[in-house]
């Protein structure tokens, strides 16, 4: 029942009660004979007089008080199409319950709110309509509060082993022994090279790099001694060796991670010492010509064959890596002896220094990969001129670049090399000692995988980062 429906039946039965109480109130509308009754009682009469709000149309008696005030009786097609209208309709905002929100089921149900409008005869002007708040009933069961869905942690960030391993600032007090590939593993039981010998100088000394094996270590000072006794050498400017534990380095090389690699410039040593200055500030000199496809032979000299012969003569010794155009000139001034040329390996780069390598030493069994052995060819034929080839400069017109498909975008660089990808015992090494450094704990899905899938699970991790 809408409520102007209710409010007209309300007050047809008021108006009936005042009827018969006072029966002139109906005379201008039915033409009945006066009803003599009784003086009403005094508790009618106060009544009465207390009347107030809206009125009968057209009577001007005042309704009874408990009616909302502005509502007026309407006995006419007008007020069936109203009620009409309300049940199919919200309720207006005058005297309505309106709530804030329609609940659904399992809601809690809210509070209502009922405003009573200040819309009486005797109301003030500007008067604030009154507020009623109708809390639910709490012993009723109520619908539970709704969980957040909870937040997923983000998984830690990837920490590049570079950056472990390069503040590693001493050795490992571990036994020696080099573990895993050239290009990824680590070193357990470092030594320093000397900065200064008595054939030798340490270079680039802010690196923290001179420390290998032991037993390059040794074969470094060997050579040092050996060509300057029997070769005339005035003694060796040594580079980068490794760091103290090892490991992928901040910048620079790929390999020297298990201190077994040793950069030694082409440079010869001057007969003084060096300051600290000095080696950090001064340039190795390119045995390359103009054309850097060439060695300038004012600059490479038959010492320098000496000394490269020298370093491959020893058997520890796997691989020396030289330019091309540097092994392109020791083929053609070996002569006869030939054999120790097949150590000698081209490569980009190399043009101011020779690197040696050394193979897997003595206590690193089992852990230590080994390159596959070199061929015993000299490679002076084919395989030099090929890399002769691949370094010469191009010195053509500009090439045009290739057209970009729509929406290209360029290749993310690849993700750098973490712990996981390196041999398990290379935390141990990292974190041993006083001086060690603590390795953060990487995400469950690569730790746990197999070895074979570390890699290709860290490149997705770091890609979803």
């Amino acid at each position: 029942m809408g409520l102007k429906r209710w409010l007209t039946t309300m007050t047809c039965l008021m108006a009936a009660g005042v009827a018969l109480e006072r029966p002139h109130v109906l005379a201008d509308y039915v033409s009945l004979p006066t009803v003599h009754a009784e003086e009403p009682s005094p508790a009618i009469a106060a009544e009465t007089k207390a009347v107030a709000g809206a009125t009968v149309a057209g009577a001007g008696e005042p309704l009874p008080q408990f009616i909302p005030g502005g509502h007026e009786l309407k006995f006419s097609n007008e007020a069936e199409a109203a009620d009409a209208e309300t049940d199919a309709a919200p309720q207006a905002a005058t005297g309505a319950i309106v709530p804030s929100a329609v609940p659904h089921a399992g809601d809690a149900v809210p509070p209502v709110v009922v405003e009573q409008a200040a819309a009486t005869p005797d109301a003030k002007p500007g008067a604030k309509p009154q507020v009623i708040t109708i809390e639910p009933d709490p012993t009723l069961p109520q619908a539970p509060a709704k969980a957040e869905p909870a937040k997923t942690a983000k998984p830690p960030p990837l920490v590049p082993a570079k950056e472990l391993f390069g503040a590693a600032k001493k050795p490992s007090p571990l036994a020696a022994r080099a573990i895993g590939t050239y290009a990824r593993g680590c070193l357990a039981g470092a030594v320093a090279l000397p900065v200064d010998g008595p054939a030798w100088q340490a270079m680039r000394l802010s690196r923290n790099r001179n420390w290998g094996h032991p037993t390059l270590v040794k074969l470094v000072e060997q050579l040092a001694l050996d060509s300057k006794e029997r070769d005339g050498w005035p003694g060796l400017l040594v580079g980068d060796i490794s760091q103290p534990r090892g490991g992928p380095m901040l910048t620079g090389h790929a390999s020297h991670q298990l201190g077994l690699d040793a950069d030694v410039w082409l440079t010869p040593m001057p007969n003084r010492r060096l300051t600290r200055r000095e080696r950090e500030d001064i340039a190795a000199t390119s045995m390359l010509d103009s054309t850097d496809i060439a060695v300038d032979p004012k600059v490479f000299t038959p010492g320098h064959v000496q000394l490269i012969k020298r370093a491959a003569s020893y058997p520890q010794v796997e691989r020396v890596l030289v330019h091309p155009a540097i092994k392109k000139a020791l083929c053609e001034a070996a002569g006869t002896d030939r054999a120790w040329l097949g150590k000698v390996r081209p490569i980009q780069g190399h043009y101011y220094h020779f690197h040696i390598r050394i193979g897997c030493p003595a206590g690193s069994a089992g852990v230590c990969k080994p390159q596959v052995p070199v061929t015993g060819d000299d490679g002076c034929g084919k395989e030099v001129e090929e890399w002769i080839a691949r370094v010469t400069p191009y010195k053509g017109p500009p090439k045009p670049r290739p057209p970009r498909p729509p929406g290209y975008k360029p290749p993310p660089p690849p993700p750098p090399i973490t712990m996981a990808s390196l041999p398990d015992a290379c935390t141990a090494v990292l974190e041993s000692g006083p001086d060690g450094v603590a390795v953060p704990p990487e995400p469950k899905a690569i730790v746990n995988a197999p070895a074979a899938l570390k890699p290709h699970l860290k490149k997705a991790h770091t890609a979803k980062n």
